[in-house]
């Protein structure tokens, strides 16, 4: 199942490649210059004193990854669920409906690293990232972790909402929820302290502290790892009901 997703894949990014290759490259570009250098001209340094150009990084990189996991779940859970198109033919496939949504969306998370990829790499071309090998084979687990359950609402809100218009106004309150509220840009500290503890657990932001707690102590929060575990299969499971009862199969 992955695999034929996968090649799936593959066939519709030959069929759009020019317009893919320029996003590839713009948008990483654009998120540093439009994003990363005038934050850094008014937040000099972290409140860990780590300068904000490094301190950033993966944050962007959190960020990246979102907005590139969005358009193939939107498409597939949406836009062909409300025309009629393939998603009811996949849904007949012999497959449980649960390892359809976790096969989605692991060829979407497969298609995510490949811009997370060339977005690292143009990243270690503007500035310079003192990581070690351990410290990116980390980074790679957290953030496929925060991915599967951001894939994963994704997919909820794009199996239960039939109306554009409320779609695009969760997607939106969604990623400003990622920008703003999961310490990507700014650390969490920054908010007043009640906001602060609320948005701690939010699992957006859980993914990356755990992420942090790891690069700044070498310690590794084996239990908010296991717990976010846990909610991803919760999830897919929830998805997959979910999925059976909007098709009525």
């Amino acid at each position: 199942m992955i695999r034929a997703l996968m090649l799936r894949r593959i066939w519709v990014w030959k069929n759009q490649l020019v317009p893919n290759i320029f996003l590839f490259f713009t948008l990483p570009v654009s998120v540093f210059y439009f994003v990363s250098l005038p934050l850094k001209n008014i937040m000099r340094f972290s409140l860990s004193d780590v300068p904000y150009d490094i301190w950033v990084f993966p944050g962007l990189i959190f960020i990246i990854g979102s907005f590139s996991i969005y358009p193939s779940i939107y498409r597939d859970y949406f836009d062909l669920r409300i025309n009629n198109k393939v998603l009811i033919n996949i849904s007949l496939s012999p497959y449980s409906k649960k390892r359809i949504i976790f096969s989605t969306l692991v060829s979407s998370l497969s298609e995510s690293f490949v811009m997370i990829l060339i977005s690292t790499l143009i990243y270690f071309t503007l500035t310079s990232i003192p990581y070690s090998l351990l410290t990116f084979l980390f980074f790679g687990i957290c953030l496929s972790t925060y991915l599967f359950i951001l894939g994963n609402l994704l997919i909820f809100l794009s199996v239960t909402i039939d109306t554009l218009s409320v779609m695009l106004l969760g997607l939106i309150t969604i990623f400003i929820l990622v920008l703003f509220g999961s310490g990507f840009l700014f650390e969490l500290s920054f908010y007043p302290i009640v906001l602060e503890s609320i948005l701690s657990w939010s699992p957006f932001a859980i993914s990356f502290q755990v992420f942090q707690k790891f690069h700044s102590t070498g310690i590794i929060a084996w239990r908010s790892l296991f717990g976010l575990t846990i909610l991803i299969y919760l999830f897919i499971t929830f998805n997959g009901y979910q999925l059976k009862r909007k098709l009525k199969q």
